[in-house]
């Protein structure tokens, strides 16, 4: 099994690139949805969050998700305290994923805004960066709707650059073009990964 992360920053098309390693058969282990399931079971994080950001991040038993992120997306100290908590708890179900498919042939994707900060390719066999531009990144994210213009931007700030990334990554993908040209760039990755 040969073990690749994936990355780039808000809005590069990350986890489109890897559905499109999923059509071509890889298993994609999505580390934000592995960080919510943890926030959402693990009692030892959910103290150690509520150590962290106050009692009031729990509501009804339960960690606040949006409260959560209001929190860790202030500034770099609150989102570097959270990243310290969860991810050697995210990187240890990686682990654990990697050792059940050991034997098999194929890739294991993960999926993560995070591999570099967080130390995760030194877990991996290939890194790659979705690569976009600024301009088209900040449009995509705010056609989700889902965060204002300066939640974006303030999300953005607090992520590596790009060009840092660029420097570290095995593999880069530009993703400045359509879907249909990510598609044939990640189904060329995964021939040249499975080569």
């Amino acid at each position: 099994m040969v073990t690749v992360g994936v990355t780039g920053g808000l809005g590069a098309g990350k986890s489109t690139a890897c559905e499109f390693l999923r059509e071509k058969g890889a298993c994609i282990f999505n580390a934000d949805d592995i960080a919510k399931e943890i926030l959402s079971t693990n009692a030892e994080v959910q103290d150690a969050i509520s150590a962290a950001f106050g009692p009031g991040i729990i509501v009804d038993d339960r960690i606040d998700n949006r409260r959560l992120a209001q929190q860790a997306f202030l500034n770099e100290e609150h989102q570097t305290t959270l990243n310290n908590i969860l991810h050697p708890h995210v990187i240890a179900a990686f682990e654990k994923k990697a050792e059940e498919l050991a034997s098999q042939t194929g890739l294991l994707v993960v999926d993560a805004p995070l591999i570099f900060e967080s130390g995760f390719d030194s877990h991996l066999d290939h890194t790659v960066l979705i690569y976009t531009t600024f301009k088209i990144r900040l449009a995509r994210a705010m056609r989700r709707g889902t965060l204002s213009r300066e939640d974006i931007l303030r999300r953005i700030q607090l992520q590596m650059p790009e060009e840092d990334k660029r420097e570290l990554a095995t593999h880069v993908i530009e993703n400045n073009g359509t879907a249909e040209q990510l598609r044939e760039a990640m189904y060329a990755l995964y021939d040249q990964l499975m080569g």
